[in-house]
């Protein structure tokens, strides 16, 4: 069975997808920090997991922690390493959110947002883990007035959230 770390696996989209992820026979391992979640939704995971021909609790695995803290994020791997249970991909959703806490509080969604990914990637590239899915947002797009955005529009952002997101993109691009 394979395993995939989810970041931010707590949040909405987070917990859904790791929902998904049980319903198509993955292991997962959630990581996140709970500063915009609660843990009270790992249970609520493992309560809605739960089929009558499976448990699915033992498939979750849930990491307390920051992924802007290399040490902690390095354990994380090594532990499933060790185990013989590499992580096969990742799916990053944590990060902060909020285009009005941006314009007040840059320099933290350059830290977390930006250095935590940085983080994660040279983690990945260390333990060949190749596969990643990444969670962007569509203010990487500005003040696009054409809805439906197109993924071909330009990139412009007019936030620090947004910048964020849009520096993610091009670093993954690069590596």
């Amino acid at each position: 069975m394979s395993r995939i770390l989810v970041t931010g696996g707590t949040g909405f989209v987070g917990s859904h997808t790791c929902l998904e992820l049980l319903k198509n026979n993955y292991q997962i391992t959630i990581l996140d920090s709970l500063s915009n979640s609660k843990i009270k939704t790992i249970d609520k995971i493992k309560e809605i997991a739960k089929h009558k021909d499976r448990n699915y609790s033992s498939d979750i695995n849930f990491e307390l922690g920051d992924i802007r803290d290399y040490e902690f994020l390095e354990k994380v791997f090594s532990k499933h390493h060790s185990n013989g249970c590499n992580f096969e991909g990742v799916i990053h959703f944590c990060g902060l959110k909020s285009v009005a806490e941006s314009l007040n509080q840059q320099l933290n969604y350059w830290d977390v947002n930006v250095s935590g990914t940085i983080n994660l990637v040279k983690l990945m590239k260390k333990y060949h883990c190749y596969n990643l899915v990444f969670s962007s947002s569509a203010t990487v797009y500005g003040n696009n007035h054409n809805v439906p955005i197109k993924e071909t529009s330009e990139i412009k952002p007019v936030n620090t959230y947004g910048q964020t997101k849009a520096v993610i993109e091009k670093i993954l691009k690069d590596v």
